[in-house]
């Protein structure tokens, strides 16, 4: 949705969504292509392997969004992307490889590389280790930390792995049928987490210096086309309120300062 890829018959896109004080939602498709599309917001796809085209060798296609200006010459282009291959880690000779002669690891650092191209100052990464096996998956992680720490990069890194986002993310948004429940510092969601849902959520990790054992968060997620009632997560929540079963929360502060959509919050 931010980078404006859903298809046109969605049901409903709007909003506003502001980036260095632009309302990326005014702008015309045609704007929004030439100055933010991968110039200034750009994006990591979860499988590297769809995302890669087959039958064009990777450092033209790390190239590509170089040369579709038509500022750049061709050889200026090749030069850039070889350069930022060998800053994702990888030998100069994959700029000549196709996909298919890359391991997983590789190819996802392809296209790292790809996101980087044109410089943007926000990288939106969906998932981008979750097919990669856990040594690759360590390399993966330290090269996008060294990346945020030297490039002065900005992520939205999204993932299903608590234990990754606690290794990467600054601040922590938890995500609940479609909606934002709690956001905060990452200090602040994993040791004092205030949604019920974050609760139950951290409370099914294994521990390594702990007895309790894992909870499971009873019921299942709800059917995002028949919406339960008032708040989302109620039909799941050990502290369920009268209110909650009639009336969606708003978002409220928490006296740790981070912010929570739950009425046990209402001051």
């Amino acid at each position: 949705a931010i980078m404006r890829l859903l298809p046109p018959n969605v049901h409903t896109y709007e909003g506003l969504l502001s980036f260095e004080g632009v309302d990326l939602m005014g702008l015309s498709d045609d704007e929004f292509r030439r100055r933010i599309r991968w110039r200034s917001i750009s994006m990591v796809f979860q499988g590297a392997m769809s995302s890669l085209n087959p039958v064009i060798k990777v450092g033209h296609q790390v190239a590509e969004p170089m040369l579709l200006g038509g500022s750049v010459d061709k050889r200026e282009a090749y030069r850039e992307a070889m350069g930022l291959l060998e800053m994702v880690g990888l030998p100069r000779e994959v700029f000549d490889r196709y996909p298919h002669e890359l391991s997983g690891g590789m190819k996802q650092r392809v296209v790292i590389a790809m996101s980087l191209i044109l410089g943007p100052k926000l990288v939106i990464m969906d998932e981008p280790t979750s097919a990669l096996d856990v040594s690759v998956q360590a390399q993966i992680m330290n090269l996008l930390k060294r990346l945020k720490r030297e490039q002065g990069l900005s992520m939205v890194y999204i993932t299903h792995d608590i234990a990754l986002a606690s290794d990467i993310c600054d601040r922590l948004t938890v995500m609940y049928a479609g909606e934002m429940v709690e956001l905060g510092s990452a200090e602040q969601v994993l040791t004092s987490p205030s949604h019920p849902y974050t609760q139950k959520l951290l409370a099914s990790i294994p521990r390594l210096r702990s007895d309790a054992k894992p909870t499971f968060i009873p019921g299942a997620p709800p059917d995002l086309i028949g919406l339960p009632s008032g708040c989302r997560f109620h039909p799941r929540c050990p502290y369920a309120l009268e209110l909650c079963r009639r009336e969606a929360p708003g978002t409220f502060q928490t006296d740790g300062g981070h912010e929570t959509r739950c009425w046990l919050y209402r001051k």
